[in-house]
């Protein structure tokens, strides 16, 4: 019997895509795992984006990544079949993230953050935060850049009607609804994130207020 996986995302540059789905294409995989591709173009925001995916996809298992997002361990899929086969309990997983949400919501001004990752801003960084003892290391908050699910939650579209914040709510979601969120072990980093210099903190502070409001609301 056959299972799936389907890697969505929220695309507005095709050659950026192009290369997300180079890395994609090259990764191996396991027997009777179908790979669907579901690129969503036009979104209005990130949250629907995904919801519109989530929505259209019967597979089990979704990645929802950046489209500037690289996958560079070939073995992802073995690894996720893994970890979610192995660990009922784990409703999601990223790469990188932080163990607190600091109040400001902020995950990387935390002083527990979590995970490694490579990132093409003006160069090339290597960071590299806690590591997981085994499996992966419980977390409350990943980064956008990658996140895979084995259980389907509504994204929170309202309030989160733009292109940040739809990660850490639906982190907060999903422990909400009884459910683990982590960061696998990674003897090397998963991803490439070829994010380029981030332009809009000014409508990142504007997501932020609205998150900070959202979070007690949901306590």
């Amino acid at each position: 019997m056959y299972e799936k996986v389907c890697f969505i995302s929220c695309v507005n540059d095709e050659a950026q895509y192009k290369e997300c789905l180079r890395h994609i294409h090259h990764l191996t995989v396991p027997v009777h795992l179908q790979i669907e591709i579901l690129p969503i173009r036009g979104a209005v925001s990130m949250a629907a984006g995904y919801n519109a995916a989530m929505n259209q996809t019967d597979a089990k298992y979704k990645v929802y990544l950046h489209q500037d997002t690289l996958i560079l361990n070939k073995r992802f899929l073995f690894d996720l079949l893994f970890l979610f086969k192995k660990h009922p309990q784990l409703g999601m997983f990223g790469v990188i993230g932080a163990k607190s949400i600091p109040d400001n919501g902020i995950w990387w001004e935390s002083p527990r953050t979590a995970g490694k990752i490579i990132e093409h801003r003006s160069t090339y960084r290597y960071l590299l935060f806690e590591e997981a003892d085994y499996a992966y290391q419980e977390v409350q908050a990943l980064d956008g850049v990658l996140m895979a699910t084995q259980y389907d939650l509504p994204w929170a579209e309202v309030p989160f009607d733009g292109w940040h914040l739809y990660d850490i709510s639906q982190c907060l979601q999903f422990i909400e609804k009884g459910y683990e969120v982590g960061i696998p072990h990674q003897p090397q980093p998963w991803v490439l994130h070829e994010c380029g210099e981030i332009t809009d903190t000014e409508k990142y502070s504007h997501y932020l207020d609205i998150f900070k409001d959202w979070r007690n609301n949901i306590k």
